[in-house]
C-alpha cells in the first residue's frame, strides 16, 4: 500500500507549529517591524505591486543550497536536499504571516550556479515585501482573535489543499537534519529524482528490492514525528529511493530521530 505521506485524516490534528516544537522556528529573514498575526500562512495574499490600502512592515529573504544525486550525507539539511523555489515561497508566506503580514508583494526568486566540487550545486533565494492591509473591505482595525485561514477548495478540497494540509511548515525542513551511508554493495550511480507520491512506506524488504542503506532523520529541538517521518520519505525520494523499510523513531538526547532503510528494486541486465 502507498504511504508516500501521512494521510489527511490523521494530520488534522498534528498541524506543525509552535506547539509542535520549542518555539516557532522561523528560517527566513525578515526585517522589519513585527505585529500580531492576523493570517495564517496560506491565506497570506501575492500580489506584484503595493497598493493605496495596504502599508509595508518588512522584507523576508530565505534560500537553499541544490545538490542533486545519489549520495552519501552527513547532516545535510532536508531544506537543502529538496531545495524548490515552492519550499521557499512557502517559507515565505510562513515568515510573512509569524511577522502579521497579510500580503507578499513582489515575490521573486533567483538561482545561481557556485563553486564547489559539484558543477550542479546551485543556490536558491526568494524574497519579497511583507504588508498588511489597513483600508478597504480587508482591512482589520485589530488583530482577529483566530488568524484568516484560506477557505478549502469546494465542492471537494483541491490538491494544493490536500498538500497544504499533509505537509509540514516548510520551515521544519531548515531544521531536520538527513544522513546516509550508502551499502558498500550499492553502485555508486545516478538514480532519477522521484515524487513523494512514487515513493512506497513498506513494513518489510520485498524480495525484489535492494537495500540502499539506512537514511536518518534528526532535529535537535524535538520536532514532530510527523515531520520527521515525512522527510525520510522526501529524501527518499530526492535520492531516487522507490521504497522506504522500517520506518522507526526514538528519541535522540534533547532531540529525536526517526530512521528507515532506503531499498530498491534490483538492476537486471
Amino acid at each position: 500500500m502507498r504511504l508516500s505521506l501521512p494521510t489527511k485524516a490523521s494530520s488534522i490534528g498534528l498541524m506543525l507549529c509552535a506547539a509542535g516544537c520549542a518555539g516557532r522556528f522561523d528560517p527566513a529573514n525578515f526585517e522589519g517591524s513585527r505585529e500580531a498575526q492576523r493570517a495564517e500562512p496560506e491565506a497570506v495574499i501575492d500580489v506584484a505591486v503595493r497598493t493605496a490600502d495596504m502599508e509595508t512592515l518588512g522584507t523576508v529573504r530565505v534560500g537553499c543550497r541544490l545538490r542533486p544525486g545519489f549520495r552519501p550525507l552527513a547532516g545535510e539539511l532536508l531544506s537543502d536536499l529538496d531545495c524548490t523555489t515552492e519550499r521557499l515561497l512557502a517559507a515565505l508566506h510562513e515568515s510573512a504571516a509569524s511577522a502579521g503580514g497579510e500580503l507578499l508583494v513582489g515575490a521573486r526568486c533567483s538561482s545561481r550556479r557556485i563553486s564547489t566540487a559539484s558543477l550542479e550545486t546551485h543556490q536558491l533565494h526568494c524574497g519579497a515585501e511583507v504588508a498588511r492591509y489597513v483600508s478597504g473591505p480587508l482591512a482589520n482595525p485589530r488583530p482577529l482573535s483566530v488568524p484568516r485561514s484560506a477557505p478549502p477548495g469546494r465542492p471537494a478540497p483541491t490538491a494544493a489543499d490536500v498538500k497544504r494540509i499533509d505537509e509540514p511548515e516548510a520551515s521544519l525542513s531548515f531544521r531536520i537534519a538527513l544522513t546516509f551511508q550508502p551499502g558498500p554493495a550499492v553502485e555508486a550511480s545516478e538514480r532519477p529524482v522521484l515524487r513523494s507520491d512514487q515513493v512506497q512506506e513498506l513494513p518489510r524488504l520485498p524480495l525484489s528490492d535492494q537495500p540502499l542503506g539506512d537514511l536518518v532523520a534528526t532535529c535537535e529541538d524535538a520536532c514532530e514525528e510527523r515531520a520527521l517521518r515525512y522527510g525520510v520519505l522526501i529524501a527518499a525520494a530526492r535520492l531516487g529511493a522507490p521504497d522506504v523499510v522500517g520506518v522507526r523513531c526514538y528519541s535522540a538526547g534533547s532531540g529525536n530521530a526517526c530512521v528507515g532503510t532506503l531499498a530498491a528494486p534490483e538492476r537486471r541486465e
